[in-house]
């Protein structure tokens, strides 16, 4: 079992996670308005990935604005990239059919939840 994450070890302050968080939640915004975009063309495995995402990246925003908690933030971000995973993995799963703008949305929201895990394990 690994020691309980310290922001501060890792010299990652409370205000870039929150700025981070922004991120992804601008990221999941966008891919939400890239599949709104599509219309009912894009799968619904893919559709229901990025609505989650959505509404765990707004969650996790607050989260981070609101609480100090870092065991909280760390499984929220782990939740999140899981998510993102799922959302990639429909992606591909999806090939064609899927809108460019859809894909590149996705990619981003997944490569930001990523890049916070990183910072944080």
């Amino acid at each position: 079992m690994s020691a309980p994450f310290i922001f501060q070890e890792y010299s990652m302050q409370m205000n870039q996670v929150q700025d981070s968080m922004n991120r992804i939640e601008q990221c999941a915004d966008d891919a939400m308005a890239a599949l709104r975009k599509t219309g009912g063309s894009t799968p619904d495995e893919l559709r229901q990935c990025v609505d989650e995402m959505h509404s765990q990246s707004r969650q996790a925003r607050q989260m981070a604005q609101q609480s100090s908690d870092e065991g909280q933030m760390v499984g929220c971000v782990d939740g999140l990239e899981q998510i993102g995973d799922r959302a990639m993995e429909a992606c591909r799963k999806a090939g064609s059919q899927v809108d460019p703008q859809v894909q590149q949305a996705v990619k981003r929201a997944h490569d930001e939840i990523s890049g916070l895990k990183k910072q944080m394990h």
